[in-house]
């Protein structure tokens, strides 16, 4: 298939457009012995009766073969293989839950893939960020995404146009808090000369004025070749037209979503910024009125400001045992005291220890160094934990995260927070709870479980040790193969998954 004919989703209203139009082909019900196959980009349906997996270790014992059918595990032992029964050879590879990526943006992700890095270790000054604007492909808009104020300080319209004057600019903070734009741009979108051509908060607003593909079809096989059989979109604005453009869009993954107000089910997430923190009662309402509609709140908080205000909400309102903390990036003495009296569940992301630890080093006081993105210190608390990594963000890789929980190694190999590492066991449970339960008892791989299943390309005594993505030689979500890294496995039947 050409690229022009790969399915693609574009930023904003045009996604319904292409749902409208795919959404009937991609979906797999869980209850269906029905496969997704990958042949150069494209998706199909492979009717397959049963799935098994020879010669696996599975929760430490080795030598073990594992059937699926129909979606779920339903024999576990020595088995011999039936007439027609596709086979993966495991060669002793160790067979884990499939993982499940607690909190990250799929759509950002995708736009992220055809985007211009911006920020460090890629741009890591002025020079630097102006030598990828101009050399970026084509003649439209520009992209940029991953921009830190290391690289050229605060950027607005008139700094831009000095870089960039003769295509529309647009180029988004790491936070993902701010967009900034050029006066090209700032003049395509509708924005008087007044603006300085800093946007906060206008994702929304940004999506449904900018033409930009997303090639949505290589997203969801990234996401496969990590392992990973499912996700929570944290995107605040997820309505049920966005929720039913990711179900389509990812059909490798299972789809859990927050969102707004528009949604029945799902958290509400809700974000806070602490130098514009709404009313307190404005925010006891929306928490209360979520719960009232049996919805959990996902609140977003990154700050220590932002974390004592949303408890101290969170407590006056109600806290329920759904309701979630996103990133609880600083935690110190008095907010881990407020999570345990409000008992929710804290979902963090270590990755970033390993992508900007050596920033927080530098800039972060060394008082609060223990305090950042916190591991043992949280279920040391009796804090229920969650792992995500808050792609694109951070890295989309699960691993990556898995590890710095377990080293907490910045990218120069500096230690930060040294007391708060998991071991690789705890690690790898922030990424294999269930999805509606992040801070919960990790899921298992046994009969009768649903057949989402990472298949290593070792023993976990060994992968432990060495924990990456590298790691990983098949993928199964519900029964089907949607990912084998080429030349990991030996395969019983032609093979219609991504070899990507």
């Amino acid at each position: 298939m050409r690229d022009a004919d790969k399915p693609c989703l574009r930023e904003g209203s045009e996604s319904a457009q292409f749902t409208r139009g795919l959404a009937v082909a991609w979906e797999v019900s869980l209850t269906r012995s029905c496969y997704t196959t990958l042949e150069s980009g494209s998706f199909e349906l492979l009717a397959v009766a049963m799935l098994l997996i020879r010669n696996t270790e599975v929760e430490g014992v080795s030598g073990l073969d594992v059937r699926c059918r129909r979606g779920r595990v339903v024999e576990i032992g020595r088995i011999l293989a039936a007439e027609g029964e596709r086979v993966l050879d495991a060669d002793g590879g160790a067979v884990l839950p499939g993982l499940h990526d607690h909190h990250l943006h799929f759509f950002a992700l995708a736009a992220a893939q055809r985007s211009v890095r911006c920020g460090p270790p890629e741009v890591p000054d002025a020079a630097a960020l102006e030598a990828v604007l101009r050399d970026a492909p084509g003649d439209g808009w520009i992209r940029g995404v991953g921009y830190h104020e290391s690289v050229a300080g605060r950027l607005d319209r008139a700094r831009l146009d000095r870089m960039v004057a003769d295509r529309p600019l647009r180029v988004q903070h790491r936070s993902g808090k701010m967009w900034f734009v050029n006066t090209a741009a700032a003049q395509a979108l509708g924005l008087g000369p007044e603006s300085n051509g800093r946007l906060f908060r206008r994702d929304r607003w940004l999506g449904t004025r900018v033409d930009g593909d997303v090639d949505v079809a290589a997203t969801t096989r990234l996401l496969a070749s990590c392992g990973v059989t499912g996700f929570t979109d944290a995107t605040p604005h997820n309505d049920p037209a966005a929720v039913r453009d990711l179900v389509a869009a990812a059909p490798l993954q299972h789809v859990v979503a927050m969102g707004d107000e528009s949604l029945s089910e799902g958290a509400l997430k809700i974000m806070l910024d602490d130098f514009e923190l709404p009313g307190i009662d404005a925010l006891r309402t929306r928490m209360a009125g979520a719960h009232a509609a049996g919805r959990p709140v996902a609140v977003h908080c990154v700050t220590r400001t932002e974390l004592v205000f949303a408890l101290s909400t969170l407590l006056e309102a109600g806290a329920v045992p759904e309701d979630r903390i996103e990133h609880a990036s600083v935690a110190d003495a008095a907010g881990m005291e407020l999570l345990a009296r409000a008992g929710v569940t804290v979902v963090t992301q270590p990755n970033f220890v390993a992508e900007r630890g050596d920033r927080y080093l530098a800039e972060v006081p060394a008082s609060d160094h223990s305090h950042l993105y916190r591991g043992q210190g949280f279920l040391d608390a009796g804090i229920p934990l969650g792992g995500g990594t808050d792609t694109p963000f951070g890295d989309a890789d699960p691993w990556l995260a898995i590890r710095a929980a377990v080293t907490r190694e910045t990218p120069a190999g500096k230690a930060l927070g040294a007391g708060e590492a998991l071991t690789p066991e705890r690690a790898l449970a922030l990424f294999t709870t269930p999805p509606e339960e992040p801070g919960g008892a990790p899921r298992r791989v046994r009969v009768g479980e649903a057949a989402d299943l990472c298949l290593l390309d070792r023993p976990w005594s060994r992968a432990r040790l060495s924990l990456s993505r590298h790691r990983v030689a098949a993928t199964v979500r519900a029964g089907e193969v949607t990912h084998v890294r080429p030349g990991a496995l030996a395969t019983g039947a032609k093979s219609h998954e991504t070899d990507g």
